[in-house]
């Protein structure tokens, strides 16, 4: 009996031994920081901070808060908001903002068609901005507003090098064309179906 005792006390004190040993090399959890008067934190603050932080985008607005399907969200001064969902894009959280996010919005933001934001806003040299989404994604240029490009359209547009081939950037968004589809491009106009 003695002997299972001492087996049982050894095995316990191995199992500490190796949960604790594990904690330190696994590292303590960042806390999360103050801006403002609300914390940002997690994979928002990761975005947040690597792509400027409060001298580009100011203090929260809001807490983060809850979004679609698990998803979390968060607002912040300059007109932008972060949004994050752990099995969209990689994990990893994305800013929407300016013109783009009022176009997102409009769709009803990742409750709409075009979902979660895939990318960053990225910036076309001399032609515009543009975002991927899951469902399309959204074009900013001064010459022809904000639009969105999606569906049989995109998957056309594309093939015949998207905002920097032959057809350029949109200037209108999608609109029925007899039984099917049409969006005007600076160099003219494609269809769909």
């Amino acid at each position: 009996m003695r002997i299972r005792e001492r087996v049982t006390a050894l095995t316990v004190a191995a199992v500490t031994v190796l949960t604790l040993a594990s904690t330190q090399l696994a590292g303590v959890a960042s806390a999360d920081d103050v801006y403002g008067e609300y914390t940002v934190g997690g994979k928002i603050e990761e975005a947040y901070t690597a792509t400027g932080g409060p001298d580009k985008w100011g203090n929260p607005l809001i807490a983060e808060s809850p979004a679609l399907q698990g998803g979390r969200f968060q607002t912040f001064e300059k007109n932008v908001s972060f949004y994050w969902k752990a099995n969209v894009a990689g994990g990893t959280a994305h800013f929407v903002g300016g013109a783009i996010r009022g176009k997102w919005a409009s769709l009803r933001y990742e409750r709409g068609v075009l979902g979660w934001p895939l990318t960053n806003e990225i910036d076309v040299p001399g032609r515009g901005k543009r975002q991927n989404f899951q469902g399309g994604n959204v074009y900013y240029s001064s010459a022809g507003g904000t639009r969105t490009v999606w569906g049989g359209i995109l998957a056309r547009w594309s093939a015949k090098g998207g905002s920097t081939g032959f057809f350029g950037f949109p200037v209108s968004d999608e609109y029925r064309n007899g039984r099917g589809w049409a969006q005007d491009f600076n160099g003219g106009t494609l269809f769909f179906p």
